[in-house]
């Protein structure tokens, strides 16, 4: 079920994707759409006005009345373009840091919305190395579908847990395709059984080869990505460039993760 989506606005060049995501999903599923943006306080930690009771130079002190200018800039934008799609009292401003306010906010909310960019932001490695809440990424210039669904099939509980996600949150959508690469060895009979008892049709691929390649070229097809969770992939980022990190970068079509 979908009742609440709260979309997470950052520095994005095009935020009408991520309102196009919204206005579709409060059409399709009648759900009620929030947006969220937060003003960074942890800039006064690296320019602070004062250090123990004395004035930092004045330079410190115009860079941050300059931040603070461009930042009210940036709000006052969004709200100009959000209120093209939904009230602009459904926007929520607020000071602090990002990660810990979104914290807070996803226990109202059913959904996460955030933008995907080609190289992973700070903010969203917070956000997929947190959330407790579903995730939707939408690409840059790419808004959301969800009538051709590929799974990257990994077998494992982490993508079983985004899948059976996505089924309760899209129960609408019935065309899933699952890709599994390098894997015939292992099996998800019980997997298959639910889908065909669920009613939903489902195409299994069991491929061999370069698996962000495959992935990457099959989804070109489809309309949405479900992945699993990526939590334990950034903690082995400085070792190993993870599949599924990769995937996250390179794939070109809205990515869900449960």
């Amino acid at each position: 079920m979908l009742n609440r989506i709260l979309i997470l606005f950052g520095n994005e060049l095009n935020k009408n994707n991520l309102l196009v995501t919204g206005q579709y999903l409060k059409e399709k599923y009648e759900t009620e759409v929030y947006g969220l943006y937060v003003r960074d306080i942890r800039k006064y930690e690296v320019l602070p006005p004062t250090v123990e009771g004395l004035a930092v130079d004045t330079s410190a002190n115009l860079m941050i009345r300059d931040w603070e200018k461009t930042e009210n800039i940036q709000v006052e934008e969004l709200k100009k373009v959000f209120k093209n799609y939904f009230p602009v009292e459904h926007l929520l401003v607020e000071d602090g840091v990002p990660q810990e306010i979104l914290q807070e906010k996803m226990f109202g909310f059913d959904l996460i919305i955030a933008e995907k960019s080609n190289k992973i932001t700070d903010n969203q490695k917070d956000l997929l190395r947190h959330h407790y809440k579903p995730v939707l990424l939408i690409p840059e210039n790419n808004s959301l579908k969800v009538e051709k669904v590929i799974i990257a099939n990994s077998k494992s509980e982490r993508v079983n847990k985004s899948v059976f996600a996505f089924l309760n949150m899209f129960d609408r959508s019935n065309n899933f395709t699952s890709v599994a690469v390098n894997l015939e060895d292992e099996t998800d009979d019980e997997f298959s059984k639910y889908m065909e008892i669920a009613g939903k049709t489902l195409n299994i691929l069991e491929l061999e080869g370069k698996a962000i390649d495959i992935i990457s070229e099959k989804s070109k097809e489809f309309d949405i990505l479900i992945m699993g969770d990526l939590k334990h992939s950034f903690l082995l980022e400085k070792l190993t460039r993870d599949t599924g990190l990769k995937l996250l970068e390179n794939i070109e079509i809205p990515i869900y993760i449960g």
